[in-house]
């Protein structure tokens, strides 16, 4: 058993008989009834699935007897085949054995990372709980009907290694067209509900100030961040890119400054194909790209569709406006209207929107993507969404010369980058 920065009760490590205990009696329940998650259904292909599952009940449920109720209707559920036309999505699962030691393998990692990302002295239930019911929300339709091979994929991405050098915040250089403010990158932790399990963080730094690391704050403007998770495919490294992530920015010089000229990277593009794009996320993939080049990386993958993702954000929003009517009460408001006002901002921004969420995190994700092609000249599209599978893929081949862009700004961020030198 590996050893942790901080400590984890007994019942919550790693092991095979912790995880399908905790899973089936703690969290699997929730999984399929619970009205502050999205909801699907599991089909154990295999007689001796639900055997396991029904003795790991029966169990619990001599030593716990008010969890008879909830014991019956998980097994009602799990023993009922799909004749697909079921209306909640249905998980197939034929090996149950592998499914669970591959959720123990991601689950194992992701304590570390919890341990790394919070600096805490002890693994809460509530992360527990997290991985287990919210790892489901990254999964596509092709993942549903092979839970197997997503886990596999997950486990792989959440311990690779690539950018393993960013994990403290790492110099890239002065960007010219911003004024010569510094950019660093940074390689982060995500979380389980988030679409990959690492995050890329770029940042701009004031000139004046970026070097005074002392200061409590350095004036700067965050990048959106890249989601992200690499495994190996037929022999060679795949990136697949969940999601192009905005930042909230204090309102500085810099940020002025990259707002005003992050159009420049529309000059000389039609105007067709500028329509949806956001030009910060074209900058900040643009540096992603250039990155993954330094390692070689050129096979990259987009999911089109996450199954649990649009019912995930309509109950979050409903439970934070039922969480929001409780805390701010007529005296709370009283006490601190700033506050109040941040937050029912934060609200009316957010509540009612998951057609807007659905969008970004597909068609413009897509579109971006598709829009990056114009600058990386000998890039292309091996297959869109339903050709094969739920991904567009692409193959964006390192890049010997800035003379394969097409534009200033990507020519000059890839400068940034050094020509053709590949790290291994």
């Amino acid at each position: 058993m590996k050893s942790y920065y901080g400590t984890i009760a007994e019942c919550w490590k790693p092991t095979f008989e912790n995880v399908t205990r905790e899973f089936i009696t703690d969290n699997l329940y929730k999984i399929l009834f619970s009205e502050e998650l999205p909801n699907f259904r599991f089909e154990f292909r295999e007689d001796e699935a639900i055997k396991f599952i029904e003795d790991i009940l029966y169990n619990y449920t001599k030593k716990y007897d008010f969890y008879k109720e909830e014991s019956q209707k998980i097994l009602q559920s799990i023993k009922k085949k799909s004749d697909g036309n079921t209306l909640s999505p249905v998980m197939i699962v034929e090996d149950y054995k592998k499914f669970f030691e591959l959720l123990r393998q991601f689950y194992e990692r992701d304590i570390e990372l919890y341990f790394l990302r919070t600096k805490m002295s002890g693994f809460t239930r509530y992360e527990k709980d997290n991985c287990f019911e919210q790892i489901w929300l990254r999964a596509t339709p092709d993942d549903f009907n092979n839970p197997e091979e997503f886990l596999r994929r997950q486990v792989e991405m959440i311990n690779d290694k690539t950018f393993e050098k960013y994990d403290n915040e790492t110099y890239l250089g002065p960007v010219n067209f911003l004024d010569n403010h510094i950019l660093y990158v940074e390689n982060g932790i995500a979380r389980t509900w988030d679409e990959n399990s690492r995050e890329i963080r770029f940042t701009i730094y004031d000139k004046k100030y970026y070097k005074n690391t002392e200061l409590f704050y350095r004036p700067h403007y965050s990048l959106p961040k890249i989601r992200y998770g690499i495994y190996q495919k037929d022999g060679k490294k795949v990136c697949s890119i969940g999601s192009i992530q905005n930042i909230n920015n204090e309102k500085n010089d810099i940020n002025k400054k990259v707002n005003r000229e992050k159009y420049k990277v529309n000059s000389g593009v039609p105007e067709e194909d500028t329509y949806k794009v956001e030009p910060k996320n074209l900058l900040v993939l643009s540096l992603f790209i250039n990155l993954l080049h330094k390692h070689n990386i050129t096979e990259i993958e987009v999911p089109s569709l996450y199954v649990l993702d649009y019912e995930y954000h309509q109950k979050r929003h409903k439970q934070q406006s039922l969480e929001f009517d409780k805390k701010w009460t007529e005296w709370e408001i009283k006490v601190d209207p700033e506050q109040y006002k941040i937050e029912s901002k934060y609200l009316k921004d957010n509540i009612g929107k998951e057609d807007l969420i659905s969008e970004l995190k597909t068609e413009r994700l897509l579109l971006t993507f598709r829009r990056l092609l114009n600058h990386y000249t000998n890039a292309r599209i091996n297959s869109y969404p339903g050709d094969s599978d739920s991904f567009m893929h692409l193959n964006i081949p390192v890049v010997q010369s800035e003379k394969e862009l097409k534009g200033n700004i990507f020519r000059e961020l890839y400068q940034l980058f050094g020509e053709t030198n590949i790290e291994r």
